[in-house]
């Protein structure tokens, strides 16, 4: 149930990233609530894997290290996409107040660009997300508790 959470999460996200990207003629109010709608569809996706992940026994014994360096590239390009999202909500934010034409918005050569990022980004983190559920999915050993972290100090006989 929690991987279709954290898939369903996804496809919010990108439909929701999708309609924040195009906002032609649109009031400011509307460019402020698809930042918000953004974000909290990105936190949705977040917190939906991050629950998949605490049912893991690395997340259950506390070892949370060893688990951002099993997961690091997804760890890496979530707090890159977050940086992203909000560069290019807050850049587009501040350009529409400043009166600027939406279709002139792509004309600024530092929008341009943060936009083609954000969207490199945004591709290398779904892919991310979708592999680091295969990597949950995959590997039982990591929701088993039959071996156990402690190990004896007394030698066992044989």
């Amino acid at each position: 149930m929690n991987a279709l959470l954290v898939y369903c999460a996804l496809v919010v996200d990108v439909f929701v990233a999708a309609y924040a990207d195009i906002t032609y003629g649109s009031t400011s109010q509307v460019d402020v609530m698809a930042s918000i709608f953004q974000i909290c569809s990105f936190f949705l996706t977040v917190m939906c894997l991050y629950n998949m992940m605490s049912e893991t026994q690395l997340v259950k014994r506390a070892m949370f290290f060893k688990l951002a360096d099993e997961f690091a590239p997804a760890v890496f390009l979530t707090f890159l996409y977050f940086v992203f999202i909000l560069a290019t909500r807050f850049y587009r934010l501040g350009l529409v107040y400043q009166n600027y034409p939406h279709l002139q918005i792509w004309n600024e050569s530092a929008f341009t660009g943060l936009y083609v990022f954000t969207k490199i980004v945004q591709v290398l983190y779904y892919s991310t997300v979708v592999w680091s559920m295969q990597k949950l999915l995959a590997s039982p050993e990591l929701f088993r508790s039959s071996q156990s972290s402690f190990h004896s100090v007394y030698p066992t006989n044989n």
